[in-house]
């Protein structure tokens, strides 16, 4: 063979590597898509406790916002699965080394409304607080889960009505 045929083959694994890697790039993963889209498989934010930021954003006392993906039991629009899957993940992932700082709270999405890249979050339930560090744990799950999406820029959450950033500052 050439030495023009060798440049060739040696370069195909890397091809193909490359194709593949720009493949799995265009994979509907839920930070691709609109907050719209209909997925199954959604990605929410727990927590990694007191690992000083090092598995994401920097939350609560010390610790991570960490994306995990969970799949849906059916297919849904990608912002109210992903807050649905959120707020029924319980303890699950604990053995996996990730606290949910929602789990002992019975919560439900009420309702969803866009305005621009704004989201807001009505939710209906109650919440069980486990310490100081837990509210701002609570606001960042709730908060990265929503904004993952390319079409998401803020998040809003209201709790029967009410913001919940006042409701766990004790302001409201």
């Amino acid at each position: 063979m050439t030495g023009a045929g060798m440049t060739t083959l040696r370069g195909l694994p890397l091809l193909i590597v490359l194709a593949l890697g720009a493949g799995c790039q265009r994979s509907e993963a839920p930070q691709d898509v609109n907050a719209t889209a209909t997925i199954r498989k959604a990605r929410i934010f727990l927590i990694a406790i007191e690992d000083k930021g090092a598995a994401g954003p920097e939350v609560g006392c010390g610790d991570s916002a960490v994306p995990v993906e969970v799949e849906m039991p059916a297919p849904m629009p990608a912002l109210w699965g992903s807050m649905e899957s959120l707020l029924t993940a319980g303890k699950r992932y604990e053995s996996q080394g990730f606290y949910n700082a929602l789990a002992n709270s019975p919560l439900r999405v009420q309702k969803i409304e866009r305005s621009g890249a704004t989201a807001r979050i009505y939710l209906a339930g109650y919440m069980e607080i486990g310490g100081e560090c837990d509210s701002p744990r609570v606001l960042s799950q709730l908060t990265e889960t929503a904004t993952q999406f390319k079409d998401v820029d803020k998040a809003e959450v209201f709790l029967d009505g009410k913001p919940l950033a006042e409701l766990l500052s004790g302001k409201g």
